[in-house]
């Protein structure tokens, strides 16, 4: 052996040498830190290097978090990446941190999918400022006020009577109905002639170019409902951005957002409501639709919100208006379905008060106490989006005498929330009668009853909040009082499938095929 080929040894086996002890050195350094951090912080599980508490969730993130709870509490500390996150998980918990810290706490981080789709243009993608707090206004004011809901009762009636049409076609065919994409045809009908005054499902059949607007209208929802709801690692691990740029994420999520421009034009189709506008006679009988709303509405300076502003408003309702009412009422079928006695209950409170010589109306839906309950019951074991769209801390921030830095995630964990044991007996059974035992328990302030919160809480509640609930309840009298449900061949309500699959919302992981067979055909529809 040579002189330089021993130096090349020794250079290496030292480099070997010195390379382990900087792995020792960093790895005390981590821990140490970590354990001196977290006495600063919330409890919670200590993070691993690199990937933090990732490998504490699952495929169900709203369920291993509830599990990691019970240990840690209802204000716990995890680290996603690099990323500093508490989750709220207890309805006292949530009250305390809503009434002290939303203010500081109402910001949305600007994760790479929404900074490409949305530009912090939305309702839902927006930071508090000017702009954000405008469009709330705008929200709670026009588009979604107790009065600009009543305007569309008509347009409910229709649309819930022509799907309905549909499913006594299939339920006299005999054969089973896809639960879920005949619950999808109703939600996307009305939302979209709420929307943009136009409907895509179960009419015109044999027209191509509506087909072919069908078509393109469910590419635009799927393709935006991945991508928002897909893992990207630099939205938590910055330094790792360049695996993002590897996996080809930017120029794929670059041609989403053309392909939602183009869709997002046709559908809101601006140019054509200005017109129409223009040519209809005053006083002319006609409820607007939100494109109309949006063109007329001016912002603080006087200006009208910028075309791309409404496209993206729009879409994003779009996106979360139609699964998450269609998942609800899946969820509450599904529920009475493995609960019979429960499902007989509500129909002879609709027979009692609807009778079986009409169809249900708006009006009676407060007349209706047990479904009532049944819709706050399947909300609170199934919210549509179990774990909160993340909020972020504006500036450093005092919670519950622990001491956080700016851009810490906030998550509200809806599901352990309206599971906690502290409010309610027997949380993870679906009873309505606790409704009917406390209905003062109301879902629709977001300010008073942190124990059922499915819409949110504070600031950040989701402005659709009435119209979402009354969708719930209006769908599930009709169904419910116009047909029996039963199992196909083979199935039961033990052997039913109540598994969950977590995307953007949650759902049953198989879709449901049930037979359906019409109460009373005479007047049905």
């Amino acid at each position: 052996m040579n002189l330089d080929e021993s130096l090349d040894g020794k250079l290496y086996g030292n480099g070997m040498v010195a390379a382990a002890g900087l792995l020792v050195v960093l790895t005390v350094v981590f821990f140490s830190s970590t354990v001196v951090g977290k006495k600063k912080t919330p409890p919670g599980p200590l993070p691993w290097p690199v990937v933090g508490n990732f490998l504490d969730l699952s495929v169900l993130p709203h369920r291993a978090l509830r599990n990691l709870a019970t240990k840690y509490g209802g204000f716990m500390y995890l680290r996603l990446g690099s990323v500093p996150c508490v989750v709220i998980s207890t309805a006292a918990v949530a009250r305390e941190f809503v009434l002290k810290n939303d203010a500081d706490t109402a910001g949305r981080p600007m994760v790479v999918a929404l900074a490409i789709l949305e530009e912090d243009k939305t309702v839902a993608s927006a930071n508090p400022g000017p702009y954000w707090s405008q469009l709330r206004k705008l929200c709670h004011d026009q588009l979604f006020s107790p009065k600009r809901v009543a305007s569309y009762e008509s347009v409910r009636t229709e649309e819930i009577h022509l799907m309905m049409k549909l499913l006594l076609k299939d339920s006299n065919k005999g054969d089973a109905v896809n639960v879920r994409r005949w619950l999808q045809g109703v939600t996307c009908n009305y939302v979209t002639r709420m929307l943009l005054g136009k409907r895509y499902f179960g009419n015109d059949e044999g027209n191509l170019e509506q087909e072919q607007e069908r078509k393109e209208f469910e590419k635009f929802y799927e393709h935006i409902f991945w991508a928002l709801g897909t893992f990207i690692i630099d939205d938590y691990i910055p330094y790792l951005s360049f695996i993002t740029t590897l996996q080809g994420w930017i120029p794929r999520l670059k041609e989403i957002r053309q392909f939602s421009d183009d869709i997002g034009a046709k559908l809101a189709d601006l140019d054509k409501h200005r017109q129409r506008a223009q040519d209809r006679k005053i006083g002319e009988d006609y409820v607007p639709d939100f494109v109309d709303v949006l063109l007329t509405a001016k912002m603080e300076d006087g200006k009208p919100l910028p075309d791309m502003n409404i496209k993206m408003i729009l879409m994003d309702m779009l996106i979360a208006g139609i699964d998450t009412i269609a998942n609800t009422v899946e969820w509450a079928m599904a529920e009475l379905m493995k609960n019979p006695t429960l499902m007989k209950r509500a129909k002879d409170e609709l027979d009692e008060v609807v009778g079986l010589n009409r169809i249900v109306q708006e009006a009676d839906i407060p007349n209706l106490p047990f479904l009532q309950a049944i819709t706050k019951e399947a909300l609170r074991m199934h919210p549509p989006a179990p774990l909160s769209l993340p909020h972020e801390s504006t500036r450093p921030a005092e919670m519950f005498g622990y001491k956080l830095p700016a851009h810490t995630r906030v998550f509200y964990n809806l599901f352990a929330i309206h599971r906690d044991p502290a409010m309610y007996e027997k949380p993870d059974e679906f009873n309505p009668q606790r409704f009917i035992d406390h209905p003062e328990i109301s879902h629709l302030t977001g300010m008073d009853y942190y124990e059922l919160i499915p819409f949110g809480a504070g600031r950040r509640m989701c402005p659709a909040f009435r119209l979402g609930n009354l969708m719930v309840s209006l769908i599930l009298a009709h169904v419910l009082h116009s047909f029996d449900w039963s199992f196909t061949e083979g199935e039961s309500a033990e052997t039913f499938d109540m598994s969950e699959e977590f995307k953007l919302t949650v759902s049953l992981k198989k879709p449901p095929s049930w037979i359906f067979k019409p109460r009373n055909p005479a007047f049905l529809y």
